[in-house]
C-alpha cells in the first residue's frame, strides 16, 4: 500500500512477463490521479495503517503504524474535490480517530480547516475505533456543531459488548466506552446516526459474552449494525486459537442479524414524516436517492427529472431495514 505509485510500473512489469518488488514505500495517496466511479462523491484519504494492535486483523500488518498526512495537502484536495463538483467529501483512512497523533494535529483540527473551504458539500466522517474517542470527543462535538455541513453521523466499530471479550481481541476499550459516546451524541445532537461493527464467533466468546453483546445492543440501539462471522486470518495472533463450533457461529450470527434489522426497521420508521433537504448523491432502487443532514439514505423512486448532485426537499414517507423513502415536497 505504501508503495501505490509504482502501480503503473507494475502493470507494465506484469504484461511484459517480469517481476517486480514493491513492498516498502511512504507514499501518500492524498493528491493522487483518481478515476471516480461516483461522480458527486470525493473520496479523500486523510492517513495511512493505524496505532491499533487488534488478535485478529491484518490490517497492521499490511500498512504498518498511523502515517498521518499533513492538513495543508488534505485541505487542497478536499478543495479541489469541491471544484470538480463533487457534492459529498469523505474523508477516509483506516481508523479516523487517530489522525494527527503522529504529527501534532487532530481530526478535530482538521475538520476546522476543511470547513474553512466555501462551497456547499457534505462532509463524510469515516470510521474511527472507539479507544482513540475519548481524546478527541469534545472537539469532534465541536466542529459537527459549528457546521451543519459535516454529516451527523459516525461510525463506531465496537466488535463485542463483552468486555472479556474485548480484552481477548486486544481491542483497547469497553463496552462503556461506546455506550458512553453513543450516549453523549445523541444527547447533544439528538438525532444523530451511529453506524457499528460486530464480530460473534470469536474464539474466546462465550454464551453469556454473547448475550452481552446482545444487551449491549439492546441498549444502545446503533442505527446500523455491520455483522461478520469470525474468520481466522494468517499471521495474526487470534489465528492460533481454536475455532469455535461452526453451527453454534451460524445461531448466534443469525440472532444478531434479525437483531440489527429491527433495531434499524425501528430507527428508520422513527423518521418518516420528516420533512428536509437532502443531496442527490446516489442510485437507489427505481431512482436516484439522496442523504439527510444524519447520513440517512433517502430513496425518491418513480420521480424523474432530477440530477446526481441536486439538492432537494423532500418528505420521508415510508421506511425500510435499509433506508428511508421520500417523494419530492409540493
Amino acid at each position: 500500500p505504501g508503495s501505490i505509485s509504482r502501480v503503473g510500473e507494475a502493470v507494465e512489469a506484469a504484461l511484459s512477463g517480469r517481476k517486480i518488488r514493491a513492498l516498502e514505500g511512504e507514499d501518500e495517496k492524498v493528491g493522487l490521479p483518481k478515476v471516480r466511479l461516483n461522480p458527486a462523491v470525493g473520496i479523500v484519504e486523510i492517513a495511512s495503517g493505524c496505532m491499533s494492535e487488534c488478535s485478529f486483523c491484518q490490517t497492521k500488518l499490511a500498512k504498518g503504524g498511523i502515517q498521518s498526512y499533513r492538513v495543508g495537502d488534505i485541505v487542497r484536495q478536499v478543495r479541489a474535490e469541491v471544484a470538480d463538483g463533487c457534492g459529498e467529501i469523505w474523508l477516509t483512512s483506516t481508523d479516523n480517530g487517530c489522525y494527527g497523533f503522529d504529527i501534532g494535529s487532530s481530526l478535530p483540527e482538521l475538520l476546522g480547516a476543511v470547513c474553512g473551504i466555501g462551497g456547499d458539500f457534505g462532509v463524510r466522517i469515516g470510521m474511527m475505533n472507539p479507544m482513540y474517542m475519548g481524546r478527541i470527543l469534545g472537539g469532534l462535538a465541536r466542529e459537527i456543531a459549528r457546521d451543519r455541513r459535516i454529516y451527523r453521523f459516525l461510525h463506531i466499530p465496537v466488535q463485542s459488548g463483552s468486555d472479556a471479550v474485548l480484552r481477548e481481541m486486544r481491542r483497547g476499550h469497553t463496552r462503556q466506552t461506546f455506550a458512553g459516546a453513543c450516549g453523549r451524541l445523541r444527547g447533544e445532537f439528538g438525532r444523530f446516526t451511529i453506524a457499528t461493527d460486530i464480530i460473534v464467533g470469536y474464539p474466546t466468546e462465550s454464551g453469556e459474552d454473547f448475550e452481552q453483546t446482545v444487551g449491549m445492543l439492546e441498549e444502545t440501539r446503533p442505527d446500523i449494525i455491520n455483522l461478520s462471522r469470525y474468520s481466522s486470518r494468517p499471521g495474526t495472533d487470534a489465528a492460533s486459537l481454536e475455532r469455535l463450533d461452526e453451527e453454534e457461529t451460524r445461531r448466534r450470527s443469525r440472532a444478531i442479524h434479525g437483531l440489527a434489522e429491527r433495531i434499524s426497521r425501528e430507527s428508520s420508521e422513527e423518521w418518516i414524516g420528516w420533512r428536509g433537504p437532502v443531496r442527490l448523491v446516489e442510485r437507489g432502487p427505481g431512482g436516484l436517492a439522496g442523504r439527510n443532514y444524519a447520513y440517512r439514505q433517502v430513496s425518491l423512486p418513480e420521480q424523474g427529472g432530477l440530477r446526481m448532485g441536486q439538492m432537494v426537499d423532500i418528505e420521508v414517507v415510508g421506511a425500510s431495514t435499509h433506508g428511508l423513502i421520500g417523494r419530492i415536497k409540493s
